[in-house]
């Protein structure tokens, strides 16, 4: 039965409030804190306009909302809580009789971003966290420095390889303890040679891990430094860096090795080998913010014409063209382009080799 009074005021007839919904649920699903709201509007009584929807934690938080079509999904509440969910429909004159849609109805509790550290640092467990999963993105190692020739001329140098990559979730911690946060710094690049003979090698990228108790819970490695450029031998790029994680059900991405240095060629560098992402848990699904932003270095070249290396995957392009230099990675943890080789009869020097570029550390809490 409908509620209210038909009334006259200034001359208008105002309708009395709609009935509630014949039916009406609330449900929500893993992964989200998000709630399915559906109804069947009344037949009886005056039409419904819009729907009022309203939940009800057991702490006393409201989540309040209009909806006009069925289902929507609502957004608002609170992951860990419990809500009581109520649907009304609303016309000219307000909000009709409620429907009870759910009781008791938990939200999940999911992951949100906590931080995104470029540096070192701590993370205190803030009251009600209890668990906390991250990316942990080691660094790039730097490109080799370019040798000069005896009379000829010099190979190239070899690329940086890039970083290891570990995910993992669901790890427990206890408000108040520290998260230790270590980010790796950049592998440098080798230096060229001013002298007949090889240049320096590139040196290797930083580790990054988290440390909880005391204890590395995990691991990513950084890329090694690409071979120096020597004269009359190809050289080999840096190697992708490895990781690891005592957690359950974390996951390793080995990273991938830099580009060969060479004289008539120039071997481009290569994505991260594998793209996969720990998965479940909300937004923590997407380690990989783009494939191309990690990869290796491209290896050094000399010739003209072979100017550079692809730098696949954000890492840095090897030099050539008998001056060209090197290009610093441009992505997370990617691995520096190895530097051009020089030739002794043109009194041409080898090319300094790009550095890496630095880890990263994506931290979740819920």
């Amino acid at each position: 039965m409908a509620t209210g009074n038909i009334r006259r005021t200034g001359g208008k007839r105002n309708y009395a409030r709609p009935t509630s919904p014949s039916t009406s649920t609330a449900t929500t699903a893993a992964d989200t804190t998000s709630v399915t709201v559906t109804f069947t509007a009344s037949t009886l009584g005056p039409a419904a306009t819009s729907y009022l929807v309203t939940g009800t934690s057991t702490t006393g938080a409201t989540v309040s909302t209009t909806i006009t079509t069925s289902p929507t999904t609502v957004t608002g509440f609170s992951g860990g809580a419990t809500y009581n969910v109520t649907v009304a429909g609303q016309n000219y004159n307000g909000a009709g009789a409620t429907f009870a849609a759910a009781t008791g109805l938990v939200i999940p509790s999911v992951y949100s971003l906590q931080s995104t550290y470029n540096t070192s640092g701590t993370y205190t467990v803030a009251t009600g966290v209890t668990a906390i999963a991250a990316y942990v993105i080691a660094a790039g190692g730097g490109g080799g420095g370019g040798g000069k020739g005896n009379n000829n001329y010099s190979n190239g140098a070899g690329g940086g390889g890039s970083c290891a990559i570990v995910g993992f979730k669901d790890f427990t911690v206890t408000a108040g303890q520290t998260v230790t946060i270590t980010v790796g710094s950049a592998g440098t690049g080798g230096e060229g040679t001013n002298n007949v003979g090889s240049g320096s090698a590139g040196n290797s990228g930083g580790i990054s891990k988290i440390t909880y108790g005391g204890t590395d819970i995990a691991t990513a490695n950084g890329g090694s430094g690409g071979a120096a450029g020597q004269v009359g031998s190809n050289v080999s790029g840096g190697g992708g860096g490895n990781g690891a994680s005592n957690v359950a059900g974390a996951i390793t991405i080995t990273g991938a090795t830099g580009g060969t240095g060479s004289i008539n060629d120039v071997t481009g560098s290569t994505t991260q080998a594998s793209t996969s992402n720990i998965t479940g848990s909300n937004t923590i699904t997407a380690i990989l913010p783009s494939n191309n932003a990690y990869g290796s270095g491209g290896g050094g070249g000399i010739i003209a014409g072979a100017s550079v290396g692809n730098a696949a995957g954000g890492g840095g392009r090897g030099g050539g063209g008998n001056t060209g230099p090197a290009q610093t990675a441009t992505g997370v943890g990617a691995g520096g382009g190895g530097g051009s080789g020089g030739a002794s009869f043109i009194n041409q020097n080898g090319a300094v080799g790009a550095a890496g570029f630095v880890g990263q550390i994506i931290l979740y809490v819920k």
